[in-house]
């Protein structure tokens, strides 16, 4: 072989070399760049996952504290009915 054929051969694999290398990084970022916006997508499921369940969490302990109040008045007015018909 030619010492000018080696040395296009050299050429010739550095090149393709660099362009496997290029297209390699590049669909490597594609995948990440997919990555990425599925875990965002992600992230913004559970923050409002996160959130419903707090407003949830809230919401029950409110009614938790109505239920209360309502045994009380309804135990309140037991009582006063007791002792109305104790008068009588």
């Amino acid at each position: 072989m030619a010492d000018g054929n080696l040395e296009q051969l050299i050429i010739d694999v550095k090149e393709s070399l660099e362009r496997e290398i290029r297209d390699g990084f590049t669909e490597m970022k594609t995948r990440f760049d997919t990555q990425a916006v599925r875990l965002e997508r992600h992230g913004a499921m559970w923050q409002t996952g996160r959130r419903w369940s707090g407003r949830i969490d809230e919401w029950a302990e409110r009614i938790d504290a109505l239920e209360t109040k309502d045994r009380e008045i309804a135990g309140l007015r037991k009582r006063l009915s007791d002792l109305e018909n104790r008068l009588r």
